[in-house]
């Protein structure tokens, strides 16, 4: 028997299979009734129940949708402690083939933590970290649960405990007893630290240096208590030494031993032994400046290292050429036999006021001046806190000699006005400017802590130094000078920051004076005896804001003794930009009877760029006649 199949019959199923399909291509999903936390949560669980591209919907995977959605909603919440949440969805057509569904959430009431039993035992019980951890736990009675939170919290004990050491902490104790039915939670949370690890052997696989050099840099010793911010430094100070181009710190951890020892095996791959690096830039202080310099990273196995740099300032025409050697001692203190040699010459007015309130210098003569000078010495870098700060002091020798081109021939009024009266002898005045050549005997100690970045470097920077030249070692001119600096910057909350810094200099070297006349009245010369490359200047923006750079000084010469201090507030208002008030008060000065400390007050902007500090200041002179204003501009941290 034959069968004939009827067309319409097809027909009539194929329309009644097609009549329940929805030829939506989109699916929307919002969420409202949420705070933003919650919000995300939530958002992030359902967005991939969302549709787009050419994908036929029928009403069954439609309300399917809608059931799924309504459930992420309930997993979203749970471990944010809400567990009672309930969901009103609506589907809307929001065009041809474009659906949208829209959540409205009630989170319902939260599960309370109603009581808290957090505990540290152990060797490491009394470790500071882990006792503010315990102060600090956000979990307290009255506060919803949130097992993100207790998870959070639960690693960062294990890292503060791993980073001092204990290396072998874990939770003896950790539940979460919640009762849903009267959102009530019990927390129990006992942190075991376990022995605490300490450093082992250091091994270097690298062939660039010879024994006893890599050796002497780790900031600690085997037995030492493990720590990993040493280790990190550690590090740093590898990559500083600039010999090498990859470093690889491979930690083996012996927790086996008693105590856990964690021992280092270093590799690393040479660098280029040559860097070369050229700047170009401009500030109010020195207008446009260039400089360009070459890094000998490693000259032998012996580890020593050259560095040459040949640079210019528009300002004063000054041009200066500076080479530095440093090798390192093989011995158990961090000491490295150190030597520079650098010629400085600047283009120098030699000027002088009516009255020292008097805005504008009389300008009687020009001149070079050129240093040239050799030091020799050792660095010693000194410990401080286990390693945790380090002192760099250096004992040095240094042979300045000083050529100047003034000349009293040249001596006139600026303005083209009558020539200056000339001191009865021209031989008086060579003996008053030039200083000759000095042997001094110091000692520096450079102790910079910064930390940060942008806005949130803080920390401090301190700088000391005495040196004396004496007849006794063949120096032709005899002074003491001593001088102390410091920077301190402090985070006040999130938004706000203080910095603060001061430096007092003194020098007993001898004072020449001359008397002049100029615009029919007598002016005095003062000038020292110290070579120009120890004189003191203050005035510019990392002096006295609002008083020319250097200007601040005996005649513009430079002067025995200098006093500054300032004080700023930034507040930052912007991710990288802050405002900034501030006052600053200081002088370089030849007599203490004379300091006339000198004032600036003003404002300022902060732009913290990926190159640095950008900083622009408009500063009030408050003790020159008419108080005027002057602009500032400088790229870097103060601190350093």
């Amino acid at each position: 028997m034959t069968l004939t199949a009827n067309p319409f019959r097809y027909l009539l199923v194929a329309g009644l299979l097609l009549a329940d399909i929805a030829t939506a291509e989109e699916l929307s999903i919002e969420i409202s009734g949420l705070k933003e936390r919650l919000q995300e949560a939530v958002t992030l669980r359902t967005d991939g129940l969302e549709v787009s591209g050419d994908v036929p919907l029928s009403s069954r995977r439609l309300n399917q949708i809608v059931d799924d959605a309504k459930r992420e909603v309930d997993l979203a919440l749970r471990p944010y402690g809400y567990y009672h949440s309930s969901t009103e969805a609506t589907l809307t057509s929001t065009g041809e083939d474009q659906w949208r569904l829209d959540l409205d959430v009630t989170r319902g009431p939260g599960v309370k933590v109603v009581a808290v039993d957090v505990n540290v035992t152990g060797p490491g019980q009394n470790l500071p970290e882990l006792q503010q951890w315990r102060r600090d736990w956000p979990l307290k009675e009255g506060k919803v649960l949130n097992q993100a939170t207790w998870e959070e919290q639960k690693q960062a004990a294990l890292d503060l405990a791993d980073a001092d050491g204990y290396l072998l902490a874990e939770f003896s104790a950790h539940a979460i007893a919640a009762d849903l039915i009267r959102n009530e939670a019990r927390l129990t949370l006992t942190l075991e630290t376990g022995p605490q690890a300490v450093m082992g052997d250091v091994t270097f696989e690298q062939d660039l240096l010879r024994p006893g050099i890599l050796e002497l840099l780790p900031r600690f010793r085997p037995g030492q208590p493990y720590d990993a911010w040493l280790l990190e430094k550690f590090r740093l100070d590898l990559w500083r030494t600039g010999y090498f181009n990859q470093i690889d710190v491979i930690e083996e951890r012996r927790l086996e031993a008693d105590p856990p020892q964690v021992n280092l095996v270093v590799s690393a791959s040479p660098r280029l032994p040559n860097t070369y690096q050229g700047s170009l830039g401009f500030g109010t202080d020195t207008q446009l400046r260039a400089q360009v310099l070459w890094n000998r990273h490693l000259i032998s196995s012996r580890g020593d290292s050259m560095d040459v740099g040949l640079g210019w300032q528009q300002r004063n025409e000054e041009y200066s050429f500076k080479t530095s050697y440093r090798l390192p001692r093989q011995v158990r203190a961090r000491k490295f036999w150190v030597a520079d040699f650098s010629v400085r010459k600047e283009n120098q007015d030699l000027e002088v006021k009516a009255n020292d309130d008097d805005p504008d210098f009389i300008k009687l003569t020009n001149g070079d001046v050129i240093d040239y000078s050799t030091r020799v010495g050792q660095l010693i870098v000194r410990d401080r806190e286990t390693g945790y700060e380090q002192i760099f002091e250096t004992w040095y020798a240094q042979y300045v000699v000083e050529k100047s081109t003034f000349s009293l021939r040249d001596l006139s009024i600026d303005d083209g006005g009558t020539p200056t009266p000339l001191p009865a002898d021209e031989e008086d005045f060579d003996q008053f400017r030039d200083t000759g050549s000095s042997l001094a005997l110091g000692v520096n100690w450079d102790w910079p802590v910064i930390s940060g970045n942008g806005f949130s470097t803080v920390g401090h920077h301190e700088r000391v130094w005495i040196f004396t030249a004496n007849k006794a070692w063949s120096s032709e001119q005899e002074f003491t000078q001593a001088y102390i600096s410091s920077n301190w910057h402090r985070l006040l909350g999130q938004s706000w920051k203080l910095l603060v810094r001061g430096e007092v200099g003194y020098s007993n070297a001898d004072v020449a004076e001359l008397q002049v006349v100029a615009e029919d009245q007598p002016l005095l010369i003062s000038s020292t005896d110290l070579p120009n490359l120890y004189r003191f200047k203050a005035g510019g923006s990392r002096s006295v804001r609002g008083y020319a750079f250097e200007s601040l000084s005996n005649n513009g010469l430079g002067s025995n003794n200098i006093v500054t201090a300032s004080a700023e507030v930034e507040y930052k208002f912007l991710e990288n930009w802050s405002a900034a008030a501030f006052i600053d008060v200081g002088n370089a000065f030849n007599d203490w009877s004379e300091t006339r400390l000198k004032r600036g007050v003003g404002l300022g902007i902060r732009w913290y760029s990926i190159a640095g500090p950008v900083r622009l200041d408009i500063a009030q002179a408050l003790d020159i006649d008419g108080s005027p204003w002057r602009i500032h501009f400088t790229i870097g941290t103060p601190l350093l």
